[in-house]
């Protein structure tokens, strides 16, 4: 987050998807093709399609070493992804010989209406076809059902590309596409978690019946938690935490030390006195500088609430968070599309002066 740096109008804001990713560097646009990466370097390259019997393709690679690249496509109609059966997907390129995937290489997820798959991609040379070819057609089958839809790789070489950019794994054995003859690169202090059950047992509890991220959606972990190994001691979990309102993300944190595992709490000011909380509101973390900050919004567009800052710190009982910075603005009745957003100008609510 950026937010005590940027000065954004309204009309910036309502269209921020975009526009702020088309200037972000983990965030490029080839043809067609949508890529995005986060700071674990995970990236994904994806591309919907309109007026297709296939609705979406995503290529996926975690940031990790010799990482196996995921594959996922939509049909546009649910019939195939719902019907009974075992399902099979096939993939040509330019009117090759198809390399066709069933069995364990081939799940259908309901909830999302798609087929995930999975494979030695990269060695069986599929990605190549895919970097280098044209034309992708994709058949997915399931009972009686089948859709058919032709995917187009105008794109797709500079997005692979990008990612092994990304992902520091040019001319490295296990890039996608500038493959060299360098061994892969040590793994990073952080990971993704994308369930629940990868959190340490000792976690979990909270996120059951009764606990106090009992209400979480297990989707929401998916590219939103993340572990960071301090040192061989000691490693904090960021996760989703609790239901999230129409603008509103709760995030908690815990950090095992030792062992020992406990929550993070976030300090705050409440009545111009200190304080804390268990949780905090669409949370950031960078890494590398142990820093994190959270912006709650006192509505959508952003132009009130509360922003914050933390570092973390070695305290008596372990790594811990200090508040740095604290605003707050309450929500003014009008709002102009002229009119400016910058936390960084809201009264501080900490330091106190």
């Amino acid at each position: 987050m950026r937010h005590l740096t940027l000065t954004l109008t309204l009309a910036t804001l309502l269209g921020s998807t975009l526009s702020s990713q088309a200037e972000d560097v983990s965030y490029k646009e080839f043809k067609a093709w949508q890529v995005s990466c986060s700071q674990t370097r995970a990236c994904t390259m994806r591309q919907f399609l309109s007026d297709n019997p296939l609705s979406g393709f995503e290529l996926q690679r975690s940031g990790k070493p010799e990482a196996p690249v995921v594959l996922v496509v939509s049909p546009r109609d649910n019939a195939v992804t719902e019907a009974e059966g075992a399902p099979e997907v096939s993939i040509a390129v330019d009117g090759a010989e198809p390399l066709t995937l069933k069995g364990p290489s081939v799940t259908a997820d309901a909830g999302t209406y798609a087929f995930t798959l999975n494979g030695d991609f990269i060695g069986n040379g599929l990605i190549d076809s895919l970097k280098n070819g044209t034309t992708a057609t994709i058949t997915m089958t399931r009972g009686g059902q089948t859709a058919k839809g032709d995917l187009p790789l105008s794109g797709a070489a500079a997005s692979l590309l990008f990612i092994d950019e990304y992902q520091d794994r040019i001319d490295h054995v296990d890039a996608l596409s500038a493959r060299g003859d360098k061994a892969p690169n040590p793994p990073l202090p952080i990971s993704d978690i994308a369930t629940i059950a990868e959190l340490p047992e000792a976690i979990r509890p909270h996120f059951a019946e009764g606990g106090d991220c009992a209400d979480t959606d297990p989707t929401m972990f998916n590219g939103n938690a993340l572990s960071h190994q301090l040192d061989e001691n000691t490693t904090i979990y960021i996760t989703p935490c609790g239901s999230s309102g129409a603008y509103n993300v709760p995030y908690a944190a815990y950090v095992d030390s030792f062992g020992m595992i406990a929550p993070l709490a976030f300090p705050t000011m409440v009545d111009g006195a200190p304080s804390a909380t268990s949780q905090a509101f669409n949370l950031d973390y960078d890494w590398k500088k142990k820093s994190f900050s959270s912006f709650f919004k006192g509505r959508g567009i952003g132009d009130c609430g509360t922003y914050s800052q933390w570092r973390l710190a070695e305290g008596a009982m372990g790594p811990q968070l200090v508040l740095v910075e604290e605003s707050f603005r309450d929500c003014p009745e009008q709002f102009s599309e002229t009119d400016e957003i910058d936390p960084g100008s809201w009264p501080k609510t900490w330091p106190v002066k």
